[in-house]
């Protein structure tokens, strides 16, 4: 039976084993009326019969139905599925009705004191069959939405991936810009500075692929980035990180910290007389990220790719906005955490 069971939508072992014998009990008191107490009174005979036409007609309507969902499985030819069926089920039991060598034919003059059983195995016969296929139809919806659902999931994941793609070139843009400042000025340095950001970058590729990673592999990320930004402006860029340990498990967007402090460098001024300061903290199950407000006197041209960015992910995952605030004096950046599992 299990070798039947995708055609059927469900393995009928017990539906088969309990189903038969109840039906071939059932079918004498409802159609023929016979009772245990009183005349015509219920016999073996009557219950062996009844469950013998019973077996006969189920596992004959059974096979009908599994041959033609195999000859014709796609919902689209449920028509002419149906049509095959309901005409393989008439036939076979208009067959067994009337040349069963028990029960006489439909054409026989012979008057019998219970209904034809031509119209006990019909009734019989679409029943059981109505009861497949609503059993078929329902393994089908969820067979189809499940396809959907990995449909949809595996087109999150190529999203997230594209997204993801943009942060490269942006990041490597700003970075070597850093280098090429430093490269001639301070030989040394620009080696360290090199090696630093071999060393994100590797760490960026072992996390490709992630949709999420933990807020303490997020925090080291920012580490080795603000050490790369400090290599050009040193002091005159404050980095400031609370987040306590219990939420160093949790799961945070990768690059989502390196995309708003390099989103805050590129839109304020960074320098001595006016430094910079980013603070990273936990506020209500959330990364805030604020930096004080001192917009450049020449505005940069913004892509919109940085917090954008962010906020794509973020509503693909939950499907809600990243929120940020601007106030007189700061730019805040609310970004979700997500749980360790």
């Amino acid at each position: 039976m299990r070798n039947n069971e995708t055609a059927l939508g469900f393995n009928d072992k017990w539906f088969v084993l309990l189903g038969i014998p109840l039906l071939g009990f059932l079918t004498p008191i409802m159609y023929l009326g016979v009772r245990f107490t009183r005349e015509p009174r219920y016999t073996w005979l009557a219950f062996a019969f009844s469950v013998a036409i019973t077996a006969l007609f189920w596992m004959g309507n059974r096979w009908i139905i599994i041959q033609f969902r195999r000859k014709f499985p796609l919902l689209s030819q449920a028509r002419k599925r149906i049509a095959f069926t309901v005409l393989g089920m008439f036939v076979f039991t208009f067959a067994v009705s009337n040349f069963n060598g028990v029960t006489p034919p439909f054409w026989s003059n012979i008057q019998l004191p219970y209904p034809d059983l031509n119209v006990l195995s019909m009734i019989n016969t679409l029943l059981i069959a109505g009861i497949y296929e609503v059993i078929w139809y329902q393994a089908q919806l969820r067979l189809s939405m499940h396809g959907q659902e990995e449909l949809r999931n595996e087109s999150l994941q190529a999203q997230i991936r594209a997204l993801k793609s943009q942060v490269d070139p942006h990041f490597l843009f700003n970075n070597l810009n850093t280098l090429s400042s430093v490269v001639h000025s301070d030989p040394d340095k620009a080696e360290h500075f090199i090696q630093q950001l071999s060393k994100l970058y590797r760490h960026m590729l072992e996390v490709q692929e992630t949709t999420l990673i933990s807020v303490k592999e997020e925090l080291g990320l920012l580490e080795a980035y603000v050490y790369l930004l400090k290599t050009r402006f040193g002091d005159n860029l404050l980095v400031t990180i609370d987040v306590p340990d219990a939420y160093h498990e949790r799961k945070i967007i990768p690059f989502a910290l390196q995309i708003v402090v390099e989103n805050a460098m590129k839109h304020n001024i960074v320098s001595a007389a006016k430094p910079l300061n980013v603070r990273i903290e936990v506020v209500q199950e959330k990364i805030v990220v604020t930096n004080n407000l001192q917009r450049k006197l020449h505005g940069v041209a913004s892509t919109g790719k940085g917090l954008e960015n962010i906020n794509s992910r973020v509503r693909l995952l939950r499907g809600q906005e990243v929120e940020h605030v601007i106030t007189a004096d700061q730019f805040i950046v609310l970004l979700p955490i997500f749980p360790s599992a």
